[in-house]
């Protein structure tokens, strides 16, 4: 999870967004007898806009780009890197820039986590966070490193995000349709632990159905079991006891092989709407392959055929 900052002087105000959990969109430190999830490595854009706003938030408009992009294999473990810039104009017609940069290594029996975050407000480094996550037994260890690098630890069962992502298809699959997870992403700050509250609805008669998309999709999309998904991720560090309101909110549907689209941000005092302008769907390693001498180009299965038009994120 990582804040973008809106606004000027004293109306400025921080709001978190995915970083892939989330996407990304987000098990067991072993699959579970009932896996099912296969994530395909893709680079996914989405253009990002303003769908409402409420009265008093100073916001006029809102426009920008995401692009997620996961990559790796069952094998040796998944990386995840994520681009979010935005452009905010308030109500006086200032205009703030944030960029979020966000990239993480998961390794393939989920025991560890390496992750790094910067936040930029126009030029200026707002925020940032480096560091290794470990699962022990009932806890995660954390090592924040750089200047004010710290030792955290977490206790319980905690979910880094792949493999929530995992379990939100896997639940989805087996028709799971509530479930609740404390997930660690390193995000923000490195210290915080985040409750994720996932609602997923009917399966999708047609995986194509409910759509704000852009683009073509190739047809091995349609071919994806996919739902609607909406997770609310709340702040379980910020001290907050009793009844509480969720950091923000994201809906969108989810497909089996781990891409989304048709996404929406709700931020309470607004939303963002966000529309797949860009796909492509990059070669499966399959897990039978893991540990074998076998040359990969004989045992990558391709998704489709050919590939949608790359796009710099602009």
């Amino acid at each position: 999870m990582l804040k973008l900052s809106f606004g000027h002087g004293s109306g400025k105000f921080a709001l978190p967004a995915i970083a892939g959990s989330s996407l990304s969109f987000c098990f067991l430190l072993t699959p579970s007898s009932g896996h099912t999830a296969d994530l395909q490595p893709h680079r996914a854009v989405y253009d990002m806009r303003l769908s409402s706003a409420q009265s008093g938030a100073d916001i006029a408009d809102v426009n920008g780009r995401m692009v997620y992009e996961l990559s790796g294999s069952v094998c040796d473990g998944f990386n995840v890197d994520l681009r979010f810039v935005v452009m905010s104009i308030d109500e006086e017609g200032e205009e703030t820039v944030t960029d979020l940069r966000s990239s993480y290594f998961e390794a393939p029996d989920n025991s560890q986590l390496s992750f790094a975050y910067q936040t930029f407000i126009g030029d200026f480094l707002a925020e940032q966070a480096q560091g290794k996550a470990e699962h022990q037994s009932s806890k995660v260890d954390v090592d924040l490193s750089g200047p004010d690098g710290k030792s955290l630890s977490f206790d319980g069962s905690i979910m880094f995000p792949l493999q929530h992502l995992h379990s939100v298809i896997d639940g989805a699959a087996l028709g799971k349709h509530f479930m609740v997870s404390k997930l660690y992403d390193g995000s923000v700050t490195g210290e915080q632990l985040f409750e994720a509250t996932t609602v997923v609805g009917r399966k999708l008669a047609d995986p194509l159905d409910q759509r704000s998309d852009q683009i073509s999709l190739p047809k091995a999309l349609g071919a994806a079991d996919a739902w609607p998904v909406s997770i609310a991720y709340f702040n379980l560090s910020d001290g907050v006891r009793g009844e509480r309101a969720p950091d923000y909110q994201m809906h969108t549907v989810l497909h089996e092989n781990g891409v989304s689209r048709s996404m929406n941000l709700n931020y309470g005092v607004f939303e963002l709407e966000g529309a797949l302008v860009e796909l492509e769907l990059k070669p499966m390693i399959p897990a039978s392959t893991c540990g074998s001498s076998v040359a990969l180009e004989e045992e990558v299965s391709v998704p489709f055929d050919g590939r949608l038009k790359k796009e710099q994120l602009r």
